[in-house]
């Protein structure tokens, strides 16, 4: 059974009325001066990943000049630094233009002092080949896997000693646990992957399966995979699990134009969903936790008709005011990025004191966010 009432009472309001007369809240907004850092001067793969530990920043994403997917590693610290290391080539993962559709498709997590990478090769073989890179962050070489059979990547589950457990779709699901042992999933489960999985940020994630049209949350339990459906979840999607071990997904529905918080019921496996807020042609969202069990940051995209036959695309954070800056616990929005030019994909991540985002529109470029 799924409840829907509304999460943001100003927000809400305040889209609504911008849909219905061509106007914007500009009043309402909260103003951020995000510090920015380029990182890659021309366009990259449309999958892109940030993770962050107490020490440093890993952005991963596929360069289509040298169709090598590469990982830069920056400091955490209270400003971003002045110019960018170069890139580290994890591997060339296609062959020369045209690319794949797919191109640079990845996932990558980090933990107990090591950073992996699973990615789909596709320079040698049409089909892909999938590879797990991993090595600690001052190692120069990659320890590699091949993993079989090819399929599209969807989680890496650290254990926090530097193991990670990799699931992916192969028409069914694949799990191999951290130690390399390739269990037979019991019962198994077939998956067909649309649009990018949603690590929950703990031991599971979410997946839009095309077959089924359902958008599913995913655990591995040691045996097979938990599947639980997402009500109304659809292709963009993001996950969270919170402290207190309830699951929080967040999904665009294009059809009702409006970003969806769904959240489990305490002592439920129910989902009761809320708006956040109303948006059109978003393509991608994060969602980050807040200050408290029951807050949370949501990052997005959106298409914004400002004239006739002229569309902007803009990058927008939806958070607590006082996370952003502002006064009170209500949500407000700031606008982190805006241009004509389409935004091919972004990626998020936050520390205790700052909001990190990687942005490819017209060039590849990192954000930095200080949060209250």
């Amino acid at each position: 059974m799924v409840k829907t009432r509304t999460l943001l009472d100003v927000l809400l309001p305040l889209a609504f009325a911008a849909a219905l007369c061509g106007c914007s809240a500009r009043g309402r907004l909260v103003g951020v001066h995000p510090e920015s850092l380029q990182l890659s001067p021309g366009a990259t793969g449309a999958a892109l990943s940030l993770s962050a530990d107490s020490n440093a920043l890993y952005a991963v994403f596929a360069d289509r000049a040298t169709a090598g997917l590469d990982m830069i590693t920056l400091p955490v610290g209270p400003h971003l630094p002045g110019t960018a290391p170069p890139p580290e080539l994890i591997d060339k993962v296609d062959t020369a233009a045209p690319l794949s559709p797919s191109f640079g498709e990845h996932v990558m997590a980090s933990g107990g002092g090591r950073v992996a990478v699973l990615y789909l090769d596709r320079k040698a073989d049409p089909h892909g080949v999938l590879k797990l890179a991993s090595r600690a962050p001052s190692a120069t070489q990659w320890d590699l896997d091949v993993l079989e059979p090819a399929g599209d990547p969807l989680a890496l589950l650290p254990d926090g000693s530097g193991g990670f457990g990799a699931a992916w779709a192969s028409g069914l699901l694949y799990y191999r646990s951290q130690s390399g042992r390739m269990p037979a999933p019991d019962p198994p489960i077939s998956l067909q992957l649309e649009g990018r999985p949603g690590p929950d940020g703990q031991a599971g994630f979410t997946a839009y399966d095309r077959l089924a049209s359902v958008l599913l949350w995913l655990g591995w339990n040691g045996t097979g995979f938990t599947a639980t459906p997402v009500p109304d979840g659809g292709t963009v999607s993001a996950s969270l699990r919170v402290p207190s071990g309830r699951l929080a997904v967040v999904s665009y529905s294009p059809r009702e134009r409006r970003l969806l918080l769904h959240q489990e019921s305490p002592g439920a496996t129910a989902f009761s969903s809320q708006t956040v807020t109303v948006c059109d042609g978003t393509t991608g969202v994060a969602l980050l936790p807040g200050p408290s069990d029951s807050s949370f940051v949501f990052v997005y995209d959106e298409a914004r008709t400002v004239s006739a036959g002229r569309t902007t695309y803009q990058l927008s954070v939806i958070a607590p005011g006082s996370v952003l800056g502002a006064l009170g616990s209500r949500y407000r929005k700031a606008v982190l990025s805006e241009g004509d030019l389409r935004i091919d994909g972004f990626a998020a991540a936050r520390t205790a004191d700052a909001l990190y985002v990687l942005l490819s529109q017209g060039n590849l470029r990192i954000l930095r966010i200080p949060l209250g």
